[in-house]
């Protein structure tokens, strides 16, 4: 019988370790992705800062940023349900318990005052404003023809996905210190 509980024991650490090892490659692939998107960002900047003419592919921007900034947000909410699960069901399977994700929720600090200060929201909202303002002067100094509806569209769209950008990253801020 203490063999059972040994081996389950064992089991619950090998579990544990697997999964702060997929907590750790999450957050790496969310370094990757804010990596990715000022990259992005900065090309281009670069390439709109280069003429006048060129203002336009910063509306490609907001659609990048929507992507990376749901990517980001899908990670971080699995990295909360990982430790949610080892919290509530894996450590009550180890002697002594796994006291991390207890000893860890009283030390998180609470979400700023000013939300659109978080880098989160600066990373992604925040460089999509800055695209669809950058590229505002441009779209007004086009005649009208259908490329310029076209653009007016997707200038639009950007700002749709500008405020559902700005909603995931707030809402994966404020589900953190919950």
């Amino acid at each position: 019988m203490a063999e059972d509980k040994s081996s389950g024991q064992d089991g619950a650490i090998a579990e544990f370790t697997a999964l702060r090892e997929e907590i750790i490659a999450r957050h790496n692939n969310q370094q990757s992705l804010l990596s990715i998107q000022l990259t992005a960002a900065g090309a281009l900047f670069s390439l709109a800062l280069s003429g006048a003419d060129k203002a336009a592919v910063l509306l490609v921007l907001p659609l990048v940023t929507y992507l990376l900034a749901g990517r980001h947000v899908a990670h971080s909410y699995a990295c909360h349900s990982i430790a949610a699960y080892i919290s509530t069901e894996l450590s009550g399977r180890v002697r002594g318990g796994l006291g991390w994700e207890t000893w860890l929720q009283p030390r998180r600090s609470s979400p700023r005052r000013y939300p659109v200060l978080n880098p989160l929201s600066i990373s992604f909202p925040g460089i999509s404003v800055l695209a669809l303002l950058g590229s505002l002067p441009f779209l007004a100094s086009l005649s009208m023809s259908g490329t310029t509806v076209i653009l007016w569209t997707a200038w639009l769209m950007g700002v749709i996905l500008t405020i559902s950008s700005l909603r995931l990253v707030w809402k994966i801020r404020s589900d953190s210190f919950m």
